[in-house]
Parts: C-alpha cells; structure tokens; sequence
C-alpha cells in the first residue's frame, strides 16, 4: 500500500539514512539468470530504498506488503508460520536480484492488519528506532513507540480506505456534454 509505503520512507528519513526514495524502479535483468520465482518484470519497483540502514554506505531496499491474518485462506494456520511465508515470498521475488543485480540489502517488511510485523520487519524498525533515538536525543523507547504508533495509523488508514474506498472525488463528464457526432 502507498499510504504504508509512504510512512516507511519517512521513517527512513527521520533516521537520517540517505538518499531515501519511494517506489524506486529496479535495474533491468537483462541475461543475469534469476530463480523462476523471481520477479524479471523491467518496470519492478521496491517500495523504499536508503543508504546506512545496515552499514554506512551500504544500499538497502525494503518491501512493505501488508496481509490480513482472518482472510477465509489463513484461517487454517497458525499466524507466526504466516509471517515467514510472507517474508519467503517476498525473498523470492526480490531478494536474489537486489542482492545481485542492485548490489544492496533486501528486506520483507511484513505488516498484519491486527498490527504484528515479521521478524525481519522487527530488526528493521529495532535498527531505526536505534537510528532516530540517537539523531533526535531520544530514548530507544521513545523512538520505537513512535515508529509503533506512525505504522499502526498507516495501517488504519489502508484499512479504512480498504473498507470504505477512497473518497476522492470522480468527477463524471454529463452525457449532454460528450459529442458523438462520429463524422
């Protein structure tokens, strides 16, 4: 989701990592030989890329994907194993070719709409919270509780939005005004 998309990203700039940006396109495949499952499309975008999440200079993308842990199709399981597979679909997608291709770091931030994150969603929020504490004289915990609370109202919002749809405007030309003289 954008809005999930977006607090990610601002995340990463109020930890004071560089170059961040949103919806980054990927470098083109080309003849590299990936795994099936990855994604080869040209036009594949990562939700956030910086630079010094992990090392200094060293590029990191994220993925944010957001699953409802009620849908009719995960009610059979249990919810730690879902989290996992989330974060191994997205490892396979995505993780050999940032890895090779983009020569930076991968990582699946898997959100729920009850507001659980994968494990490596946890080390990357534990990572900035470190990272905003020091940049903004904060407590670790303060900072934590700060990336807890912007996510869960990104969460809401996506929810909301999921739930009521948009409600932007969309404004409709009246028929009277559509000229279908074809000659």
């Amino acid at each position: 989701s954008s809005v999930s998309t977006q607090s990610t990203g601002e995340l990463a700039q109020d930890a004071g990592l560089k170059g961040v940006e949103v919806e980054r396109t990927l470098l083109p495949v080309g003849d590299f030989p990936l795994p099936v499952s990855a994604n080869h499309a040209t036009d594949a975008r990562m939700d956030v890329f910086c630079i010094g999440l992990w090392g200094k200079l060293q590029k990191s993308y994220i993925d944010v994907r957001i699953f409802h842990p009620g849908a009719p199709s995960y009610l059979p399981k249990a919810v730690k194993p879902l989290y996992r597979e989330q974060e191994a679909q997205k490892k396979r997608a995505y993780g050999k070719r940032v890895i090779e291709i983009e020569k930076g770091t991968f990582s699946p931030f898997v959100l729920s709409t009850s507001g659980g994150t994968g494990e490596e969603c946890g080390r990357v929020m534990r990572t900035l919270a470190s990272k905003i504490a020091i940049r903004h004289s904060n407590t670790y915990r303060e900072s934590i509780e700060y990336i807890r609370l912007k996510l869960r109202f990104a969460l809401l919002r996506v929810c909301l939005v999921s739930l009521r749809g948009s409600r932007t405007k969309i404004h409709y030309t009246p028929i009277s005004n559509i000229d279908i003289n074809l000659l």
